[in-house]
């Protein structure tokens, strides 16, 4: 599995140009994934890969479901545990990109949401021990909706009745902005993403009606 990371340099002024040194690398297992972290300083670090998946019923699939945690998730861990000492020194920011699927459950991406909401808990949690300890990094959290990336599109062809991909360009802005401005959580796009996490706690049953509905079952059987 080919992935992509981001470890954006010192120094990062706000507003002004930064170095952002992009390491395209196979992160497959998750043993030797902290030896990318290259040995500078770091002032952000940008968790953003992933492997994809058709969507699907779960298939009960044990083997292939620890291959996607690896990456998904495991990896992430192995990532972040490396760079701690260069954010350590810089007191920079992890930022981590994440999915509407790592908050609520949907149907058809039983391995990817599981991933997203380890993610969820993993780094919520880490966040609360650097508080504890007065570790000044910033962990931010981005929470996304449909984004018209080729991954996704593809993943998701026919799949979907009434939901609308949102901008790569302008996703990817928010982001970036998101770390910089050291804030806990970023939505987007924020009315079709944020809402619905708040109807999970209000009317979880209807949410999770209005998510099956939007599915188009059909297509899924004729594959």
């Amino acid at each position: 599995m080919c992935a992509r990371w981001y470890a954006i340099c010192s120094p990062i002024p706000v507003l002004a140009p930064v170095t952002i040194t992009r390491f395209p690398c196979s992160i497959s297992g998750t043993q030797d994934t902290g030896m990318l972290i290259p040995q500078r300083s770091i002032d952000m670090l940008i968790l953003n890969h992933v492997t994809a998946r058709n969507l699907s019923y779960f298939n009960s699939d044990t083997e292939d479901m620890q291959k996607l945690l690896n990456v998904n998730f495991l990896s992430y861990v192995a990532m972040t545990t490396a760079a701690l000492p260069m954010l350590k020194n810089s007191e920079g920011s992890i930022v981590v990109v994440s999915s509407l699927a790592g908050k609520i459950g949907f149907p058809f991406m039983v391995p990817y949401a599981s991933a997203k909401f380890a993610l969820d808990g993993f780094f919520s949690s880490l966040r609360q021990e650097f508080v504890i300890q007065n570790t000044n990094i910033s962990i931010t959290l981005c929470i996304l909706g449909l984004i018209n990336t080729d991954t996704a599109m593809k993943a998701t062809s026919g799949m979907y009745s009434s939901f609308s991909a949102a901008p790569k360009e302008e996703c990817a802005l928010e982001i970036i902005k998101g770390g910089v401005l050291r804030q806990r959580e970023v939505y987007y796009k924020y009315s079709t993403v944020k809402i619905p996490v708040l109807f999970r706690d209000w009317v979880p049953d209807l949410l999770d009606y209005i998510i099956r509905m939007r599915f188009n079952v059909e297509k899924l059987k004729e594959n």
